[in-house]
């Protein structure tokens, strides 16, 4: 199955675009949680996506 394609928003400008259509920035830190880092094509804005947390659930 097709995973479906993820749009990102930059919150400074409002202009979208599709993960793949721009190259991701890495600023190499020394605690990689994973996120992705890009540059905004419209105003040059960094846009950090960080995964999603999975959820834990408490037994008892």
């Amino acid at each position: 199955m097709k995973q479906p394609e993820v749009t990102i928003t930059c919150a400074s400008c409002g202009f979208s675009f599709k993960k793949g259509e721009v190259d991701r920035q890495c600023s190499n830190c020394f605690a990689c949680t994973g996120c992705e880092i890009y540059l905004c094509p419209s105003c040059g804005e960094e846009i950090v996506v960080k995964p999603m947390r999975e959820m834990k659930r408490r037994l008892g």
